[in-house]
């Protein structure tokens, strides 16, 4: 039963990743990874001239990891760093994301434009379907204090302080320095809603319509009337489908839209 289940689900996840439009999820991603870029470029700038590149290591180290929970809080997304050549042990990528950055490495080298890199797909975790998101990180000219291919002693010592095993070094500005990895679980509500699917025409909906109860039936047409003069506005197709009639009455359940 656990092999079929996995089967089901491998299945699904390979053609919704296909099939499926995540652009709600895109967007969600980037402005994440933008408001993190913000915030980080912020506290980095205010520390390098208080403290210098050498203390500045410092705001990577602990500030970096809070920033990113606070984000993941308020947005469900889980941020990730991931580096071609890492200096935070914990930000080495995984087997997939490994897969993607070289894709990234293949396109740089070919001459495609790292801003241009992201991909956003639905993968497989711990048996459930997740939006994984991922965007090119290119070294900016700032990042060569502390990842160039020659650091001042002082930051050199502080990294090898607290980074024993760096191999985050040795980059030039434009190089690729790693991605933005996010994840977040899939729903297919969100995108029903930004992409409803397409209905019938309504010269093709049935007039009479067996409603289970004997001698009461439904009018499509005229419900379709309805829905496109007093829902469309406030409601996407999908949402229907949560709207309960009782069949006793034919009363709309009180409290689902104030304008029935």
């Amino acid at each position: 039963m656990r092999v079929g289940i996995t089967v089901l689900l491998s299945l699904f996840v390979a053609g919704s990743a296909v099939a499926q439009d995540l652009t709600p999820y895109t967007l969600e991603a980037r402005a994440a990874i933008q408001r993190l870029r913000g915030v980080m470029m912020e506290h980095l700038q205010e520390t390098m001239k208080e403290v210098g590149p050498a203390g500045a290591t410092q705001v990577c180290r602990h500030l970096a990891p809070d920033i990113a929970g606070e984000i993941s809080k308020e947005t469900g997304w889980e941020l990730r760093r991931i580096g071609i050549r890492v200096r935070n042990p914990a930000n080495r990528p995984t087997a997939q994301e490994q897969d993607v950055l070289r894709s990234y490495v293949v396109r740089a080298a070919a001459g495609q434009s790292l801003a241009l890199m992201e991909t956003v797909r639905i993968v497989e975790r711990d048996g459930k379907p997740y939006v994984h998101y991922m965007r090119a990180v290119p070294t900016f000219e700032p990042c060569l204090a502390c990842h160039g291919a020659k650091l001042a002693p002082d930051v050199a010592a502080a990294i090898r302080e607290f980074y024993p095993n760096d191999e985050a070094v040795g980059f030039a500005a434009g190089d690729l320095r790693g991605a933005m990895s996010l994840y977040k679980p899939y729903d297919p509500e969100k995108i029903l809603k930004a992409n409803p699917p397409a209905g019938p025409e309504r010269s093709e909906l049935p007039t009479k319509v067996a409603l289970g109860v004997p001698g009461r039936f439904g009018d499509a047409a005229a419900g379709y009337d309805a829905y496109q003069a007093s829902c469309l506005g406030c409601h996407a197709a999908p949402d229907l489908a949560k709207y309960v009639v009782a069949p006793e009455t034919g009363d709309v359940k009180p409290g689902i839209c104030k304008f029935l």
